[in-house]
């Protein structure tokens, strides 16, 4: 009885990397805006927080991928 190894593949899926960073970032945006609305914040702050949120854990995310990608 033979075994053969394969060859280890690299595996590169951008697609599902770039939809789980959004998806994390969205969800990250909706509970800023649910906890600061919560907290009786004007309707604009809430906007505002999420907003900013939603992008920086968005540049955060894509900051990772280009870390793990390069190394």
């Amino acid at each position: 009885m033979t075994t053969t190894q394969a060859t280890p593949q690299a595996c590169a899926h951008p697609g599902r990397d770039l939809t789980i960073v959004a998806l994390t970032a969205a969800l990250l945006g909706l509970l800023a805006f649910t906890v600061v609305t919560l907290l009786n914040g004007a309707p604009l702050a809430a906007l505002a927080a999420g907003g900013t949120t939603l992008g920086a854990a968005a540049m955060g995310g894509i900051g990772v991928l280009s870390y793990l990608r390069s190394h």
